[in-house]
């Protein structure tokens, strides 16, 4: 499947996902905050996926320095927005990490649409981090691919 095969589906997963759960927005990035590909407001996606890449060092730390074995989740709160939740992309076989980030509106639950999207994830983008020699470069190439059509948009 090509990069933008992908994109289109995984766009299509999180499309879904906001619309059972009343999300905002849902995004893939990579662990360098660029966008992969996104559902709801664009530019939000864009300033997420870049936040995104604090909460990569975050998970870093906490593996190397607390001993925390594997890094489920990390949210941001904030009692007027809701919640930024940022779900690890576990790929084994990679040295690079993904972030599935979602905004839930306050009294919202997420924990089993973001569990089922994550896990549909992985198996989508896994074949492209695994079929290339740089673990990343497919996934870098999509996400590039994207921003340079919405920066003509």
């Amino acid at each position: 499947m090509t990069e933008l095969g992908v994109e289109a589906e995984v766009t299509a997963l999180l499309g879904g996902m906001n619309a059972m759960g009343g999300y905002q927005l849902s995004l893939v990035c990579t662990d360098q905050g660029l966008l992969v590909a996104s559902a709801g407001e664009t530019l939000r996606s864009e300033v997420a996926a870049g936040l995104t890449s604090l909460f990569d060092d975050i998970v870093v730390r906490a593996v190397r320095d607390l001993g925390v074995a594997d890094v489920d989740e990390l949210t941001l709160s904030d009692a007027k927005v809701g919640r930024f939740v940022v779900r690890p992309l576990h790929t084994e076989g990679s040295d690079r990490r993904l972030f599935l980030v979602v905004q839930v509106p306050r009294d919202a639950s997420w924990r089993r649409n973001t569990n089922i999207v994550a896990r549909k994830l992985v198996k989508i983008l896994k074949p492209l981090l695994e079929g290339s020699e740089d673990p990343s470069a497919a996934v870098t190439a999509a996400a590039t691919a994207k921003k340079k059509r919405t920066t003509k948009s």
